[in-house]
């Protein structure tokens, strides 16, 4: 199948590489030339719009950084639907406001178009080996059309329910894994205070009840686990920037369905703080970084 993709940046190149492994074609397009660039090094042809990326293809495939970005990608000038003939149908795989993939989906119907959102979680290791964990929203019919496409870049692929559903499970999914970033990154400072050896306390936590996805393969503390970022100089990953963004995803959610919401909220501000001092574009377990003590003159 030959497949337009929109959106070649961190998490769009090994994707699309996958794609290509799989013996699809792809056609890219990006606003940044350099990425764009990226994803013609790794075998895809070139696109001058994303109309004509959606136009050359049989299905299209959208991986951008946020709400506006689709929204923009899909509904503006160049964009998506007016390259794609009716029946064409379209995946998102951002991670957006779920009223935004709604919105989109609805422009695309009335084009006689069919979308699914289908956001990924895994981050860029799981990227590049083809196994990101997919929740999709759609049609059923759509959902299962897609199936084939999304297998090949991830092992675990989760019909959640209409449009939308899928941007639901992944904020909340990445509300549980941002707090848990914060909450080890504190728990290990804490314990690098009093002196306690970091690889034996995760010994210790690893068999109780506060063992975690993220300790596991994301540790912050460089040395003790061997593919996590903190080895790399925190190289993402997931970036802190688009964590930060999702957790305010999962709070304006919150506040729209007038539901209180306590530790979002503060992990997002400590994620926000990072990225002020320069650790935007590091993998969000950097915050084990930003939480530095301070100074032992300091009154408290």
């Amino acid at each position: 199948m030959k497949i337009g993709f929109v959106g070649t940046g961190t998490m769009g190149q090994p994707m699309l590489s996958n794609l290509l492994k799989k013996g699809h074609g792809v056609v890219a397009y990006d606003v940044v030339a350099a990425m764009l660039d990226g994803a013609v090094g790794r075998g895809a042809s070139r696109a001058g719009s994303a109309a004509e990326a959606a136009k050359q293809s049989e299905l299209v495939i959208t991986m951008l950084p946020s709400s506006s970005h689709v929204e923009t990608a899909y509904l503006g000038g160049g964009g998506i639907l007016e390259g794609a003939p009716s029946g064409r149908l379209c995946i998102d795989m951002s991670t957006i406001d779920p009223g935004a993939s709604r919105r989109v989906a609805e422009a695309a119907k009335k084009r006689g178009v069919r979308f699914v959102d289908a956001p990924v979680s895994g981050g860029v290791p799981r990227a590049e080996d083809g196994t990101l964990a997919i929740m999709v929203g759609g049609e059923a019919r759509d959902v299962e059309e897609a199936k084939p496409v999304l297998a090949c870049m991830g092992a675990n692929i989760i019909h959640v329910g209409p449009v939308g559903s899928g941007e639901v499970a992944k904020i909340c999914n990445n509300l549980i894994a941002g707090v848990a970033a914060v909450a080890v990154s504190e728990a290990f400072r804490i314990a690098e205070g009093f002196g306690v050896d970091a690889k034996v306390l995760t010994e210790v936590i690893s068999k109780s009840s506060g063992n975690t996805w993220v300790m596991e393969h994301m540790h912050p503390v460089p040395g003790l686990v061997g593919k996590a970022p903190a080895n790399r100089d925190y190289a993402p990953g997931f970036m802190t920037d688009l964590m930060a963004k999702d957790l305010g995803l999962a709070v304006s959610a919150a506040r729209d369905l007038r539901v209180p919401v306590f530790v979002s909220p503060a992990a997002q501000q400590v994620l926000r703080l990072a990225s002020s001092h320069g650790l935007g574009r590091k993998d969000f377990s950097v915050v084990y970084e930003f939480l530095r003590p301070s100074s032992r003159q300091a009154p408290v």
